[in-house]
This record gives C-alpha cells, structure tokens and sequence, in this order.
C-alpha cells in the first residue's frame, strides 16, 4: 500500500511540474532583414522553432550552418558577416529538423 500511494505522489508531482515537457519540434524558420548585404557588413538572422501544434518553443536550442564559408560566415546567435562577395546559405537546425536554406548575397 505504501509503494501504491509513493508511486501515485510522483505521478502527481510529476504532472503538476512546472517545467513540462514541449512538444516535438516540426519546423525552423529563419528570416533576415535582407538578403543582400556587403563584405564586411553584419546582419541578425531570425530563427523560430515550432511544435506540431504550431507553438513558438521559446528556448529551443538553435544551432546555425553556413554555405560556404569562403562567402559567408553566421555564429552561434544567428549573427551573419559577408567575408566574400558571392552568395551562401544559412541552415538553422533544432534537434532533428532543420529550416530551409536561407540565402544571403554579399556584394
């Protein structure tokens, strides 16, 4: 009886956190501002993750691809320089789903 009522107590604190868990991300959206920028120039990417339900996951874990890299270079917080003139990609990916390229020209 004592296991029964312990079990039932983690059961309903567990259900009661208030840290619950997400729901599975289905999709990542980047945006920028624009898509031309000019060697040396810096821009923000925008990126959003969203649950199956179509719910913004605040603090999902984000991490950025660039294409080439000989043209374009974007660090950990989506932050995008031109090194070359050409024109990259930019992939944003959480877990396992990943946006569409983005592409950035550099003049």
């Amino acid at each position: 009886m004592r296991r029964a009522a312990l079990l039932a107590a983690t059961i309903l604190l567990t259900a009661c956190s208030s840290d619950p868990v997400s729901a599975p991300i289905l999709t990542v959206v980047i945006t920028a501002p624009k898509a031309t920028i000019a060697v040396g120039e810096s821009l923000q990417l925008t990126t959003i993750a969203r649950d199956v339900n179509g719910v913004t996951i605040p603090n999902a874990k984000i991490t950025y691809v660039a294409s080439p890299t000989t043209v374009i270079s974007v660090n950990e917080t989506g932050l995008v320089t031109g090194i070359a003139s050409g024109t990259g990609s930019i992939t944003a990916t959480s877990g396992d789903v990943s946006s569409q390229p983005l592409s950035i020209t550099v003049n």
